[in-house]
């Protein structure tokens, strides 16, 4: 409420459906999901997938770590998530404008 009397959104991350429904009861708008396990450190974007069917009307998701491909990016279109954060796999790669573009479906 502080945010939204200030004209800002607050970005909620969550990490499993208990705190996605938490976040939706407390009004959150804008909701990231990190598919980065925290106890093990693996991630998996089907965390991100699984829990859009949660979202309602009004609702933005953010896919937050695990991007690597563009496939990732178009199973994450494909459940209606529109924005990503993308951190490890850029920081990884050789040349990040190239990850990017590929990202994006546009090769080198």
């Amino acid at each position: 409420s502080l945010c939204s009397g200030i004209g800002l959104d607050a970005l909620v991350e969550v990490h499993d459906e208990s705190e996605f429904e938490t976040a939706v009861k407390a009004g959150a708008r804008l909701i990231g999901i990190n598919n980065r396990d925290l106890a093990t450190f693996k991630t998996d974007i089907s965390t991100s997938i699984d829990l859009a069917g949660l979202a309602g009307p009004g609702q933005v998701l953010v896919a937050e770590s695990g991007i690597q491909t563009r496939s990732d990016i178009e199973r994450l279109l494909g459940a209606g998530i529109w924005n990503f954060l993308i951190g490890e796999g850029l920081m990884r790669s050789e040349d990040p404008v190239r990850f990017l573009r590929a990202l994006h479906g546009a090769e080198a």
